[in-house]
């Protein structure tokens, strides 16, 4: 039997285990959890899920909406007082980033499924228990960035949308009006939201609408990191290849049959990072800057709040602030491993015993090397690359600062305040 024959021949896809099935499961099993409820995660290709999974982006298109027409439309018709109109900016703001990146993820689902199909076939190819625990370590890792988001977005949306209006209660205006707090303003000559059960009812929306914003922020975020780590996972594969390289048999066709599934695994590899850069440069794009601009909104409100010595509202703004800024981080960090990765790629295969190779099969390293000087990375918007430098061109606390000079109106703040999206 040859080496060829004894080879995973990458173009076939072998049937799958129970194995493979629980992996493929350990793997995106919070991407499903997350991205099922909203109608993004790919559901199987009959007439039935296709209805279930439309009806599902309908509802949830349809809860943005309610909170963004009404509370935009009481915020810049209705509303007079500067620092209250001030304070619903940040809120519209973060739900115009959520139903653009919405739109995104709804557009490429069937991208988004390609990709898990090639995750599947991958997990199925797995016939090496080295290779096997190398996909796991990345796979736990991916779990881990997904339900540090989860904890940290569902945590500040329960403090903003539960305890903030709970702990706020009512007032009674100078019209000797009883007003109780909602979360979002609604504008009321499209209807009232003070009288029971019309309250209870907005209330009860205005909640699952919530939940729906942050479970688009969190799948995305689970998305890059099951993905991205994946695709790390696979080039970890590639230099654990390369390592037994020169340690094989020093037979002709073996080394070229070694060197050829190094190949098809790299450019394998490299062709799933381009179709995930390809669905999701755009939405990391609005997450950064979209989070950027939210960072500065939660440092005036944090400011404000603190000085009215509030203390449910500076702990909410708080878990939010550490929220957004995290979600930053994350994006950035997983960038930053995967180009990381890539360049290793070039260093191992250059770190190996080259020097012993016959000079043919030591040629063949060359294009290895020069592909990996320049490798595939996450990208926002194809603008810049996501990385620890983007994330650290963010000047949180020079934002801060201007914040606090200018505490009488944000519009000042960010005149004045240099903010380096990126670097």
């Amino acid at each position: 039997m040859t080496m060829r024959t004894e080879l995973t021949i990458l173009g076939s896809i072998p049937e799958a285990t129970e194995r493979s099935k629980n992996d493929m499961k350990f793997s995106t099993e919070l991407g499903q959890w997350v991205l099922t409820p909203i109608g993004i995660w790919p559901l199987q290709s009959n007439f039935v899920a296709r209805i279930f999974s439309s009806s599902l982006v309908i509802v949830c298109t349809f809860l943005i909406c309610f909170l963004l027409v009404p509370c935009g439309l009481h915020t810049f018709i209705d509303e007079k007082d500067p620092r209250l109109k001030m304070k619903m900016i940040g809120p519209l703001s973060f739900c115009l980033m959520a139903i653009t990146k919405y739109v995104f993820l709804v557009v490429r689902k069937n991208r988004i499924r390609n990709c898990l199909r090639h995750v599947n076939v991958d997990w199925c190819r797995v016939n090496r228990p080295d290779d096997r625990d190398i996909m796991l370590e990345s796979a736990k890792i991916g779990r881990f960035v997904a339900s540090l988001c989860a904890a940290f977005m569902y945590g500040g949306g329960f403090f903003y949308h539960t305890i903030m209006p709970i702990s706020a209660g009512s007032f009674v205006t100078p019209d000797n009006m009883t007003m109780r707090i909602l979360t979002y303003s609604v504008y009321d000559p499209l209807f009232s939201a003070q009288s029971s059960p019309s309250y209870e009812i907005v209330f009860i929306i205005q909640w699952f609408s919530g939940f729906v914003m942050y479970s688009i922020t969190i799948g995305s975020c689970t998305l890059a990191a099951v993905f991205v780590l994946h695709a790390c996972g696979q080039l970890k594969i590639i230099m654990a290849r390369l390592d037994a390289f020169v340690d094989s048999q020093k037979v002709q066709n073996v080394l070229e049959n070694k060197m050829a599934e190094i190949i098809e695994l790299h450019l394998r590899a490299l062709g799933f990072i381009m179709q995930v850069e390809d669905i999701l440069n755009e939405v990391c794009l609005i997450e950064f800057i979209g989070c950027t601009l939210n960072i500065c909104f939660l440092g005036y409100y944090f400011m404000t709040e603190f000085e009215r010595a509030d203390t449910i509202a500076t702990i909410t703004y708080c878990v939010l602030l550490v929220s957004f800024t995290f979600n930053i981080f994350i994006f950035c960090c997983i960038g930053e491993m995967l180009t990381q990765q890539g360049k290793k790629v070039g260093f191992t295969a250059y770190m190996v015993k080259w020097y012993k190779l016959p000079a043919k099969n030591a040629r063949n390293l060359i294009l290895l090397i020069a592909m990996s000087n320049y490798p595939r990375s996450i990208t926002a918007g194809k603008m810049a690359e996501l990385s620890y430098n983007s994330f650290c061109s963010v000047h949180i606390l020079l934002n801060y600062l201007h914040c606090v000079k200018n505490s009488n109106g944000l519009f000042e703040s960010f005149k004045n305040s240099r903010i380096i999206i990126f670097s």
